[in-house]
């Protein structure tokens, strides 16, 4: 508390004590004269005023008498509450750490509920909320009810859009319907999904049409493609992305040179055979429907002049990998093609072929994208899902709410596993600027370490840095459970010790204090934090242990439980095919 607080304080308590002296003086008063009238705050100032007169004279001394009792013991009781308050707070050796109480998290606004709350616990019967634009971390190791606890009820209560990677299809069956009746638009996107119910979504559709951005585009697109293999050589990886860039490069200037000739059925990307996606340019990179050499196809497309439309970069590559020789022409083309293999699956390719998907729609309109992917397929979906979060994350840090009228909601992404889908670079280098566009993300992982495996340990705490909320299930390896003790901070605890010396006339026995730290929770009390339990760290508040929110045992949760929404299978036999 500042000095002019205290001074408030200490005038405050002064004006009570005069009053008390006022009444108690003049209560005396009349005690003390045996007088039988009504007390009234002026019945003392009366009879001071009085103490000249002749007849008062008798009674002076019983008046003062009077005076010294009735101010003199509000003024000792203002002087010994005044002690605590203006004394300077002893500042403890080791610290005073503790966790937050219901009246802390009130005054920090994380009781109240708003269209951007996240749900993230209860504390004595109370939701608690992370509002405004903030980000949220939550490390909790498998089968500790991340899903029942977090997911399923932030789903059920967060008001504004929402992008969700859900790899079992659990959310989607749980949430899908009760979002659906509060005005949500719902978008599946099941790439895998056997029965071909999903809706479908081509990242090329969102490459920029000027051609001077598009080629940037689908270069970002080639670093998720074909990575930096730390330790091998960087030839095949580098050739491997100007192969691709090059094949989708072309596609796009056959399709836009086909659209502007008036070719019919070319106009529209979704129905147009000719417009590039991951199975078209896989395709077209084998040699086309006909079946060509690729290497002779390209001399082709180079030299022959019905491919005047080409640009100078495409005719420069495709030069350039055709003059290799074949065999390493070979291993370039390999080294290209085998990310994009998976895409021959007849469903991955309808899925993936065209869009249902309105990425940039999602601040504009209330919408949830589920996006479903099967546990058996997290390794093989992880660049595409890369691609996903990548090409809708780009598309909405575009901009910022303030600057178009159309853009009315925030987009949290519920990113289970995250680290599955690889790094994702485009979040980790602008997650810092992403407030202001409305982009949030509710980021969960089983463990610090293996988000430091996917980022490395500096892009690692940055990227935890700047989530302000951090949630903590029981955790089982020791290195976390070390930090989140670190985290929760030490206390100060006095122990007194009791010494006996013996002297001549017996024994002495004496006592003496001693400050030792001790940590809030020592790290094998955070790893039997019971089931029930999490922790919760969040800027500018103590921690917090509270419970989970688990969606079955809340009767207004579990009201929120509907049939999922119904999704349409793709009807496969219209998968154009270029």
């Amino acid at each position: 508390m500042g000095s002019k607080g205290k001074a408030g304080i200490a005038a405050m308590l002064l004006v009570l004590a005069l009053v008390a002296g006022l009444y108690l003086a003049g209560y005396m008063t009349l005690m003390l004269l045996k007088l039988q009238v009504p007390l009234k705050a002026t019945t003392y100032l009366d009879y001071w005023r009085a103490l000249d007169l002749p007849q008062v004279q008798p009674y002076v001394t019983r008046i003062k008498i009077s005076g010294i009792i009735g101010f003199g013991l509000p003024f000792i009781a203002w002087l010994l509450l005044l002690i605590p308050v203006l004394r300077k707070k002893q500042q403890s050796l080791h610290g005073q750490a503790s966790f937050a109480t219901v009246g802390d998290l009130k005054k920090a606004g994380m009781l109240e509920k708003k269209p951007e709350s996240i749900l993230v616990g209860k504390l004595g019967g109370r939701y608690i909320y992370i509002n405004g634009a903030l980000h949220v971390i939550v490390v909790a190791p498998t089968r500790s009810g991340k899903t029942t606890s977090i997911a399923i009820p932030v789903l059920l209560t967060y008001q504004q859009s929402m992008v969700v990677l859900d790899l079992k299809g659990e959310l989607f069956k749980a949430t899908s319907g009760y979002r659906a009746s509060q005005g949500q638009k719902i978008y599946v996107w099941a790439p895998y999904a056997t029965n071909g119910q999903t809706h479908r979504f081509n990242p090329l559709t969102l490459v920029p049409e000027d051609p001077r951005e598009r080629i940037a585009s689908i270069q970002t697109m080639a670093a998720i493609l074909y990575p930096d293999e730390p330790g091998k050589d960087a030839f095949w990886v580098t050739q491997a992305r100007t192969a691709f860039t090059a094949f989708a490069s072309y596609m796009f200037e056959n399709w836009h040179d086909m659209r502007s000739s008036g070719f019919p059925g070319v106009e529209d990307p979704n129905t147009s055979s000719l417009f590039p996606s991951f199975e078209r340019i896989l395709r077209f990179s084998t040699g086309g429907n006909n079946g060509e050499n690729t290497a002779e196809l390209l001399k082709k497309i180079i030299t022959t002049k019905n491919f005047s439309f080409i640009s100078p970069q495409t005719r420069s590559t495709f030069s350039a990998l055709a003059g290799l020789a074949e065999q390493t022409f070979s291993s370039v083309m390999a080294t290209m093609q085998a990310p994009l293999q998976q895409f021959l699956s007849p469903i991955l390719a309808a899925a993936t072929n065209a869009t249902d998907i309105d990425v940039t729609a999602i601040r504009k309109r209330l919408t949830t994208v589920y996006v479903i992917i099967p546990t058996q397929k997290l390794d093989e979906s992880s660049k595409l899902l890369n691609i996903f979060f990548s090409s809708v994350i780009g598309n909405n840090l575009d901009k910022q709410l303030n600057e178009d009228p159309k853009l009315k909601y925030q987009m949290l992404m519920l990113m289970d596993e995250f680290t599955a889908m690889g790094r994702v670079d485009v979040w980790s280098k602008r997650i810092s600027i992403s407030a202001s566009y409305g982009v949030r993300d509710l980021c969960i992982i089983q463990s610090q370490s293996q988000l430091r495996a996917t980022y490395g340990a500096d892009d690692a705490q940055n990227f935890i840095t700047n989530h302000a909320a951090s949630i903590v299930f029981t955790p089982r390896e020791q290195e976390d459970a070390n930090a989140y003790s670190d985290m929760l901070g030490y206390t100060t605890i006095r122990k007194r010790h009791r010494s006996t010396s013996k002297g001549g006339g017996g024994s002495n026995v004496s006592y003496n204090f001693t400050e030792e730290r001790r940590a809030l929770m020592l790290p094998q009390e955070i790893k039997e934090l019971p089931g029930n339990d999490e922790l919760l760290f969040f800027e500018g508040s103590k921690p917090i242990r509270c419970e989970k929110n688990w969606f079955f045992k809340d009767s207004v949760l579990k009201k929120r439980i509907m049939d999922p929404v119904a999704i349409p299978a793709l009807a496969l036999d219209d998968n154009a095919r270029p």
